[in-house]
């Protein structure tokens, strides 16, 4: 049989682990807040274009470091709520609530980029990039890591 300090060393490490499958958020996931920085050549940008979307990318990533940063503690602080021996359900919906707040918060700063993104492009790039939806924009295709952590 199993000790009780060992099932909960178990069980703590299980926690930890499944946390991070939850640190992960569209701030941090790999694709960001970009157009296709690891395939720039499947909308054929012209100069200026590649010129104008890096620096709205530069932008969005400096207005939002501090938010996405709010997002990580709020994370690890929630994080910090499961771990204990008996977690308090108020506390956890409180941690829970401000981390959603914050994350709608950067999710409104991310469809003013990506709008803004597609205002740079000709009618044909953005009926390409409408095709791809917003997944596309969100997880690997489009983006540089904004990471941001997740």
């Amino acid at each position: 049989m199993i000790s009780r300090a060992k099932f909960l060393v178990f069980l703590f490490a299980l926690l930890l682990m499944s946390g991070s499958v939850y640190a992960m958020d569209p701030g941090d996931c790999g694709a960001k807040e970009g157009f296709k920085a690891h395939h720039p050549n499947l909308l054929n940008l012209t100069p200026e274009q590649k010129t104008k979307l890096q620096a709205l990318r530069e932008n969005f990533r400096k207005e939002t470091v501090f938010l996405r940063n709010d997002i990580k503690i709020k994370r690890l602080e929630l994080k910090t709520l499961w771990a204990v021996p008996t977690p308090k359900k108020d506390k956890i919906v409180a941690k829970q609530k401000e981390l959603n707040d914050l994350k709608a918060k950067l999710q409104m700063k991310v469809i003013d980029f990506r709008l803004e993104a597609r205002s740079y492009l000709t009618p044909e790039q953005a009926a390409q990039v409408g095709i791809w939806g917003p997944k596309m924009w969100h997880r690997g295709h489009m983006a540089g890591r904004m990471r941001a952590g997740h």
